[in-house]
């Protein structure tokens, strides 16, 4: 059976503020018309997204994300139904079936848009409308039945005061059969308020004309949030962070003051990982088992191996760390820091571009900037890799089990052979051969009694 979803998110989105349109605002870490193709139900032949007058811009993005999605474009944005009409136009297949989905519920989840996909499966309805009941049904367009069947959607304004009790609300989320279809987009007329062609009233159009119309509730009301305010895109963010945190926590991860903490939608962290208070957790970022992240730590985009730690206040992004490392406390590991496994990079120790291999250890007040940092070697306090020129960017190589004392200058490009020593104060010019001992410094003089002489006249 064939079942394609067209997605609308063409809306101005204009109660947001903001020139970005509404579905491109992030919610944990992933835009919001990501979060609602992800909820996708299953299996479904293709996937259309209905985009206004940002499609130059999203389409290409879209599908590169998403490869074999279709993009559509909406020029006139005159309602759900019209939306679905310029489908049609666009070549949307006649065939199977069509699940028409909101693009901007955040929170919405696959558990709650399959049952649509499931009723088609078992019963074969002419459409599907998908339902909830909120604590408070205020605003939302009403599900009517009698006798227990469908008979249409009313929406709040016109709704009579009975029609307003009824706790059974209309999502916005219909599977049509494309049989029927087509000839109920063409008898929709802009007959209201809003001058717009609604997508609502088919439902209760095909229920007059006697079509199997079946309703299939919702169990979760909050996946129905939708988001017209950065008010609201707050209250979804919150909703959607604390699931995160529970499927964590279910899945053996420790989170001590969960309300403090930020772990996005994308990061993935293992069993028995212990994470402190007030760190952040975003973008692509990976986690091993056994890890201890301790208070006030920012990672982005990055992979932390098995069995480190991450001392206090250090921020990481789009680094690769392996396992049993110690990183911080207050350390910066920035873009292209690569570290093996058990390595040290201690307090106030910046890098950038960098491999560090086994064992390495740079334990305080450091720069190491596009270095390669062979098995062993030691960093001491103070080191600077001077890799830029005012112009371009160049290489220090230091070898394996090479001791670069504290207080030394590397100024790249420059290459310190395995097993040598600088020794401390040191600024190095020129390659250290494997084995040697460089001492690059002023000759020290002591002058006695320089102290009592100085201030005679």
């Amino acid at each position: 059976m064939d079942i394609r979803v067209l997605i609308l998110a063409a809306g101005e989105g204009t109660r947001m503020r903001s020139q970005l349109p509404k579905v491109c605002h992030s919610v944990a870490g992933l835009p919001i018309l990501h979060r609602v193709i992800h909820a996708m139900p299953c299996p479904v032949t293709s996937t259309y997204v209905m985009l206004g007058r940002t499609f130059s811009d999203l389409s290409p993005d879209l599908a590169q994300g998403f490869p074999g999605i279709h993009c559509m474009e909406q020029k006139e944005r005159l309602g759900t139904g019209h939306a679905v009409q310029c489908a049609m136009e666009q070549g949307l297949p006649t065939n199977g079936y069509l699940l028409v989905v909101p693009g901007d519920l955040p929170l919405l989840r696959q558990s709650s848009v399959q049952p649509l996909v499931d009723a088609v499966t078992l019963h074969e309805p002419d459409a599907v409308v998908l339902a909830f009941e909120p604590d408070n049904p205020t605003g939302y367009g009403r599900i009517l039945t009698e006798n227990g069947a469908f008979t249409g959607i009313v929406e709040e304004r016109d709704a009579s005061p009975d029609q307003r009790l009824i706790r059974s609300v209309n999502t916005g989320i219909y599977l049509f059969n494309m049989n029927c279809l087509p000839a109920y987009l063409d008898r929709l007329n802009n007959e209201n308020a809003q001058g717009e062609y609604y997508l609502t009233d088919i439902p209760g159009m095909m229920a007059d004309d006697g079509n199997n119309i079946a309703v299939v509730h919702a169990p979760d009301p909050i996946d129905f949030l939708g988001v017209n305010t950065r008010v609201q895109l707050a209250e979804a963010d919150s909703i959607a962070i604390h699931r995160k945190h529970q499927e964590l926590m279910l899945s053996g991860v420790t989170l001590l003051n969960p309300a403090s903490i930020r772990i996005e939608e994308s990061v993935s962290i293992g069993p028995d990982t212990v994470i402190h208070p007030n760190c952040h957790l975003t973008g692509t970022t990976t986690v091993g088992n056994q890890v201890v992240i301790e208070q006030g730590v920012v990672i982005r985009d990055s992979a932390v191996g098995n069995g480190t730690r991450i001392l206090p206040y250090s921020v990481i992004q789009d680094a690769d760390i392996g396992d049993d490392c110690a990183i911080g406390p207050m350390a910066h590991l920035r873009p292209g820091s690569r570290l093996a496994r058990n390595v040290k990079v201690g307090n106030f120790v910046e890098t950038k571009k960098v491999r560090l291999e086994e064992g390495v250890k740079a334990s305080h007040l450091t720069y190491l900037g596009d270095a390669e940092v062979g098995t062993g070697a030691n960093i001491g306090a103070g080191t600077i890799t001077c890799n830029y020129d005012g112009k371009n960017k160049h290489l220090t190589r230091i070898g394996k089990g090479a001791f670069i004392g504290s207080d030394t200058q590397l100024v790249a490009p420059v290459t310190v052979g395995d097993g040598a020593y600088v020794g401390a104060g040191s600024t190095i010019t020129k390659d250290v051969p494997g084995g040697a001992l460089a001492i690059s410094r002023t000759r020290q003089t002591n002058i006695p009694d320089w102290a009592a002489r100085k201030d005679k006249p």
